[in-house]
């Protein structure tokens, strides 16, 4: 079955993600690319709703998004919202130091209070958009900040500091989106939301903060992420096919139905026997709790 088609955009301080938002402007825009902005707003609103929650206190700040996006694809003159929030995107297939780097930002995060979107971009062909050529790489706010070795922790603040993000408060839009990337308010089949790719390691993540990650997996065959450590217990959940879970030098297989914990801060590692789907969740040290 064809992958769930949903886009994330900035609505308000957050980024969001929308089904079937791509198929919406396609079908909008022979018909209203002349039309003004609240014919336009009106029409994004009317076909979303069918299938994303759109809370009615919210629908204007929702509508200004849709009309920029929309102005967007037709390349047409478009009012870019200020940036409140900070953006940050780590670039790495899924090795050790890449895995690292996106947990030293999750800790500097807390550590100086700020809210991101953070998101681990794991699919190479997308790296292609930033002309990254090496790996790990850091991306806040759109513009690539390194690329190469992993940063220190120093470093990374002094970042953050040079973003200049202030934390905002008040406004309808103020109320943080936890889960992202899968709809609201409606079931769905985990083994459609991520499909398998040839050669590659696809994944969509849900949720990724100081606390807990929730991220789903495809693996093709042979595929896996090299041994590394977490800051967290992290629990895979087989959904499809068979998974090889190496923990501290031994060998588990694991197989759809099955679940198993790996320890915080000991050195994992997971491969595909066979194509396979997991749903991983870390659950992460509270800050100031040593191991």
């Amino acid at each position: 079955m064809p992958t769930t088609d949903i886009t994330k955009i900035k609505i308000g301080k957050y980024m969001i993600g929308l089904v079937g938002f791509k198929d919406a402007l396609k079908e909008t825009a022979d018909t209203y690319a002349d039309q003004p902005d609240d014919t336009i707003a009106r029409q994004l609103l009317d076909r979303l709703k069918k299938r994303n929650y759109i809370p009615q206190h919210v629908q204007k700040e929702y509508g200004q998004a849709f009309v920029r996006e929309f102005r967007k694809f037709m390349g047409q003159p478009f009012t870019q919202e200020a940036s409140t929030e900070l953006e940050i995107k780590v670039l790495g297939a899924g090795c050790a130091v890449c895995d690292g780097l996106e947990n030293l930002l999750m800790q500097v995060l807390a550590e100086m209070n700020l809210a991101a979107d953070l998101e681990h971009v794991r699919d190479v062909e997308k790296f292609d958009h930033y002309n990254v050529t090496q790996t790990p790489a850091l991306v806040i706010n759109g513009k690539i900040i390194f690329a190469g070795k992993a940063p220190s922790k120093h470093q990374i603040k002094a970042w953050l500091q040079k973003a200049g993000i202030k934390q905002t408060s008040g406004g309808q839009m103020d109320k943080p989106v936890l889960i992202k990337n899968i709809p609201f308010s409606e079931s769905q089949n985990l083994l459609d939301l991520v499909e398998y790719e040839e050669g590659r390691v696809v994944s969509r993540t849900f949720a990724q903060n100081p606390s807990v990650s929730l991220t789903l997996f495809a693996f093709d065959a042979g595929e896996g992420i090299s041994a590394h450590t977490a800051p967290g217990d992290a629990m895979v959940q087989v959904l499809d096919g068979e998974a090889l879970v190496n923990i501290d030098g031994t060998d588990i297989t694991v197989c759809a139905g099955q679940v198993v914990v790996m320890p915080a801060d000991v050195p994992h590692a997971v491969t595909a026997a066979k194509r396979f789907k997991m749903l991983l969740t870390v659950v992460k040290r509270p800050l100031g709790i040593q191991s």
